[in-house]
């Protein structure tokens, strides 16, 4: 039977092997792309890597079972269709599971065109039940990110990331260096989610004036202001039924920030000189280069807004400490380059590829585009390092730190402790407290290093509060300071 209508993406679970391979033979012949597992824990991992299109469970599976990871699956993808697969005796079992929001079941032994009537079934109801796109028109996906950012390990738990969070309704807060990739993160969330047919309205906060941030935001209307000669739509209405990502957002002014945080309370918006209520649906992306916790206790971004926007956070971190990215992105950024100017296809030369190893690359993917573009432009065979022309100063990366796996944490503490002890005191009492403030300055410089400088992790380590350890911090000059 050849299956009419999209095609889409197929995870199978049973812990029959030849169950799971008809199933693969049958739907791949239809023209489905399948991955497939043996008992619950593979799936829990596939579920958790990658959103299908439709799931085929066995009922009876090893731990965690059928319904375990049923359950799992609706509470990762609300409306994933689910089709459970059972045993003559275990009807009883497949009724409860629909009962439990199974979407059909398939009892065994099956027809094989009864499987691809349902799966085609569940296929239709899903693209037309909730607006969901086609894996053919959608464009971004665990490979498209992987093709875009990198194929570490750091990037595939950061598509991970983007999959799990993508089909919510959650604001996201993503944290990286300029040059990272935020916006194309925040495109990828948007594409992959149920919004993905509406639009994308991005604004870069950090390059639009206070004075005309609101006006940005809300719209005005016709006569508000000298100057308005007709009504304009802001980018909150613009963006309604779609994703609104603002870019910068720690630059926004705290009145701004204060109007947005009534709009996305109230889900309802004026036009600057207009008084007629607007309803809008957005979802919020918001990026920042800067730990927004860190502009929240400093008094530069408001404390409700942030816990408005922190539903999920993802960090995207900088291309130092994802080397292995490296190559492969730059062999992309050569093959396009040299397709764009009509040239063979390159290569690095072995001191080029060690000096872009070496090379701290503080702009990110941003600079290292721009590095090989111009060193493609420029050179006359294979790319030497003199074509990519980096600057000598920033050529090696900065010392790293001694892994504590290395020297025992102990260890190291006494030995920085010891030449800074105050000894000199009337009793033991009063010889601690002379030394208490020394000690939590290595305590904390020993955290930081841990958590590679993220302050929410050590105060969740320490179990202090984030304002008592920024409080800390900024007393003992560490504000700023980068561990070593």
């Amino acid at each position: 039977m050849e299956l009419e209508g999209p095609v889409g993406y197929v995870l199978i679970i049973d812990d029959d092997r030849d169950i799971c391979e008809l199933l693969t033979y049958l739907l791949e012949r239809a023209g489905y792309e399948t991955r497939q597992g043996q008992d619950g824990k593979s799936a829990m991992h596939l579920l958790a890597e990658r959103e299908p299109d439709v799931l085929l469970l066995d009922t009876v599976i090893p731990e965690p079972n059928g319904m375990l990871v049923l359950a799992h699956a609706r509470s990762l993808y609300p409306h994933l269709p689910v089709l459970m697969v059972t045993g003559n005796t275990g009807v009883s079992s497949a009724v409860m599971a629909i009962k439990a929001g199974a979407w059909d079941y398939i009892p065994k032994p099956f027809e094989n065109t009864r499987v691809l009537e349902l799966v085609n079934l569940a296929m239709k109801t899903r693209l037309g039940g909730n607006g969901r796109q086609s894996d053919k028109s959608k464009i971004h996906s665990n490979q498209h990110i992987a093709r875009l950012m990198g194929e570490s390990h750091t990037i595939r738990c950061l598509s991970i990331d983007l999959g799990r969070v993508a089909h919510t309704n959650f604001s996201v807060i993503i944290n990286g260096e300029t040059g990272t990739g935020k916006e194309l993160v925040a495109k990828s969330i948007h594409a992959a989610s149920p919004r993905a047919e509406k639009a994308f309205v991005p604004i870069d906060c950090g390059a639009i004036p206070d004075t005309l941030i609101e006006n940005e935001l809300f719209g005005h209307e016709k006569g508000s202001y000298t100057g308005a000669n007709s009504h304009q739509i802001g980018k909150l209405e613009a963006a309604s039924g779609g994703t609104l990502f603002l870019d910068e957002i720690a630059n926004m002014s705290l009145s701004a920030q204060s109007k947005l945080l009534r709009a996305l309370q109230e889900r309802v918006i004026f036009r600057i000189g207009g008084t007629k209520p607007i309803p809008v649906d957005v979802r919020v992306l918001a990026a920042s280069h800067v730990n927004l916790m860190d502009a929240v206790v400093s008094g530069q971004f408001r404390e409700d807004l942030y816990y408005r926007l922190n539903e999920y956070v993802i960090r995207i971190p900088p291309l130092r400490e994802r080397p292995d990215d490296i190559m492969s992105l730059a062999e992309r950024f050569i093959a396009e380059t040299c397709k764009e100017l009509i040239k063979p296809v390159f290569e690095f030369s072995p001191a080029a590829r060690k000096l872009m190893l070496s090379y701290h690359w503080p702009g990110n993917v941003r600079e290292l585009r721009a590095v090989v573009r111009r060193a493609t432009l420029i050179a006359m065979g294979s790319i030497t390092a003199d074509d990519l022309n980096l600057p000598l100063r920033a050529a090696s990366k900065p010392p790293l730190p001694v892994c504590s796996d290395c020297l025992p944490a102990g260890n190291r503490l006494v030995r920085e402790l010891l030449p800074s002890l105050c000894l000199e005191g009337e009793s033991l009492k009063s010889i601690t407290q002379t030394n208490i403030e020394q000690l939590e300055r290595i305590i904390i410089k020993e955290a930081l290093l841990k958590s590679g400088n993220n302050k929410a992790e050590v105060a969740r380590r320490l179990k202090i509060d984030y304002k008592t350890l920024y409080t800390k911090l900024k007393k003992m000059q560490l504000t700023e300071e980068t561990p070593s």
